[in-house]
């Protein structure tokens, strides 16, 4: 016979229910016998299921382990401004990011993002980063300057992390993740005595996308001069902010910069960790200005500009930083040139349309295999227009003087 009701008082074959059940609406399986000491067996096991889960929530919450003394207070980041501070020797900074913005919680999952970018001005800094969960990252978990050991495997609450083996030492880290949390707890840590900038940003299209992966080109164009040309900066999403300016450095080079072939002595990192310079405060931290700013509106696809007083025969380091209209900015690869000079630009060579870039005997090295800067036909335009003024007045001139003298 059937164990269910027809919507009336409940009523069971094995006993009565009790009165709250009894009174309930609806068809209702009766549990009778075995079935019923099945149920109870049920009952059993979830009492201790809701019996563990304080203790599982109690391990998530849990109070965080004591920090040693090497490990700062933690400091608050706020969206969009850059931390820049001094770090000593297996030190740890401490970070928690936040982000309650209903605005951008409410947009679809593939265009809400978030940048981390750490950007080392001198020295070894890695990042750590996990998500949502108290406690921040432990770098010793994983490091150990002492033993030597590295093991990225080993690092304890870590969802994103910097390569940390060494072959890295000295470059930026850089992230664009999924903005899926509202609490990133992050941890900066120092293998050697350090500076660096931090920056957090969840409107990630004011934030530049350097343009061809980054790469700088470069040739001799005269004894002092040396042409580079590099890729515009893109943004994604599109709208939110645009180029304002790019900010060009020439950096001599002394012969521990490089190896004896005249190559990077770790092709990862530009140049080296007590000298870095693909990061806008690396570069600032080793030259006193820019060499030089180009207006974002003198550029198409590509941009060129003409480096001068340079030194014959000396090796540099060039490399570009590229500003958005919100103040955002990320520095270019870079690249290095080294040239002897032995050549000279003829009159004729201009008038023919020569390529003036690739003119002169110049032994390149760097990190990149360098390819000759072509000059677009604007360019050329420009060369013989300058030259050809500079014959007009030049001729003028003569003129003048074979008139006083007659």
């Amino acid at each position: 016979s059937s164990d269910v009701w027809d919507g009336g008082p409940a009523q069971c074959r094995c006993g009565a229910w009790p009165p709250r059940l009894a009174a309930m609406p609806g068809p209702l399986v009766l549990l009778c016998g075995r079935s019923r000491a099945a149920a109870g067996r049920l009952v059993l096991v979830l009492v201790l299921v809701l019996r563990l889960l304080p203790a599982a929530a109690q391990s998530y919450y849990d109070a965080c382990p004591a920090s040693p003394e090497n490990v700062a207070e933690t400091v608050q980041l706020r969206n969009g401004e850059a931390a820049s501070r001094e770090i000593q020797t297996n030190h740890t900074h401490q970070y928690l990011y936040t982000n309650y913005n209903l605005t951008t919680m409410s947009q679809n999952d593939s265009d809400r993002k978030l940048i981390l970018s750490l950007e080392p001005c001198y020295g070894v800094v890695y990042l750590f980063v996990r998500k949502n969960i108290p406690c921040h990252p432990d770098p010793y978990s994983c490091i150990d300057l002492g033993g030597g050991a590295r093991d990225a495997k080993a690092c304890q609450r870590t969802h994103f992390m910097s390569e940390i083996d060494g072959t890295k030492d000295g470059a930026p880290t850089f992230f664009q993740i999924s903005l899926s949390a509202t609490r990133y707890y992050i941890s900066v840590y120092a293998a050697e005595a350090s500076s660096y900038s931090l920056t957090v940003l969840d409107d990630v299209g004011a934030w530049p996308r350097r343009g061809n992966g980054g790469l700088v080109q470069a040739a001799v164009v005269t004894e002092s001069q040396v042409m580079l040309q590099w890729s515009i900066a893109s943004y994604f999403p599109e709208g939110i902010s645009s180029t304002k300016h790019y900010y060009v450095y020439a950096v001599p080079l002394v012969p521990e910069d490089t190896n004896s072939n005249g190559t990077l002595t770790n092709p990862g990192v530009f140049l080296r960790p007590s000298k870095v310079l693909n990061s806008y405060c690396g570069l600032n931290n080793n030259t006193d200005r820019p060499d030089d700013t180009i207006v974002s509106d003198l550029c198409d696809t590509t941009c060129n500009t003409t480096v001068a007083g340079l030194i014959s025969g000396r090796t540099y380091a060039f490399n570009v930083v590229v500003e958005s209209h919100r103040g955002f900015r990320m520095a270019y690869a870079g690249t290095i040139l080294q040239t002897t000079w032995a050549g000279t630009l003829s009159l004729a060579d201009a008038a023919a349309g020569g390529d003036t870039a690739t003119i002169g005997d110049s032994a390149v090295e760097g990190s990149r295999r360098l390819q000759d800067v072509q000059m677009d036909n604007s360019d050329v335009q420009v060369v013989g227009a300058v030259l050809g003024s500079v014959l007009g007045m030049a001729g003028m001139a003569g003129m003048v003087l074979l008139r006083f003298a007659s």
